[in-house]
């Protein structure tokens, strides 16, 4: 890693790029197997997140796709237009609602899985099954440091700390 940072630290060896430009090499191959259902490249990751827990909350399903409250209200207006989902008053608090996959959103996983799963086979190809397994625990471990450094850096007495500086 020293030995990077003398060099410049090139994007070629940034892991956030390297991360990134995978990212945007997987979203056409992605696009390309749900678009023809329908589902846009947007409201895929909230399908996704429903077909593995149903009736949660907004908010929920947010944090567990990763998005903000505007892009969540977004994709589900989407999705609930399209017949995906239907989005229900929650019954404890009336400001927040729940959302719940309809017959023909919950249909949409027995079509869509198996083509999407089809990715992991073509990105993966040359890997063996210990080094997949090892891509998804250091994957892991990096949004466990990057979530970790996000809240440290949300803590007050963190941000006070940084910026004190030191008296020379």
């Amino acid at each position: 890693m020293l030995s990077t940072l003398k060099n410049g630290y090139p994007v070629s060896e940034s892991i956030g790029h390297l991360i990134n430009l995978t990212h945007r090499q997987i979203q056409p191959l992605l696009e390309e197997r749900v678009r023809e259902y329908g589902v846009s490249y947007g409201t895929w990751f909230f399908l996704r997140a429903l077909w593995e827990e149903d009736g949660v909350s907004q908010a929920a399903l947010a944090e567990r796709v990763g998005a903000s409250q505007p892009t969540t209200l977004a994709a589900l207006r989407k999705l609930a237009d399209q017949g995906l989902v239907a989005l229900k008053d929650d019954r404890a608090d009336k400001r927040k609602f729940r959302v719940m996959l309809t017959a023909k959103g919950r249909a949409l996983h027995a079509e869509l899985i198996p083509r999407v799963a089809e990715i992991n086979g073509v990105v993966l190809r040359g890997l063996s099954r210990s080094e997949v397994n090892e891509l998804r625990r250091m994957l892991k471990l990096i949004q466990k440091n990057a979530n970790a450094d996000i809240a440290e850096s949300h803590s007050p007495t963190l941000r006070a700390k940084r910026a004190r500086k030191p008296v020379i």
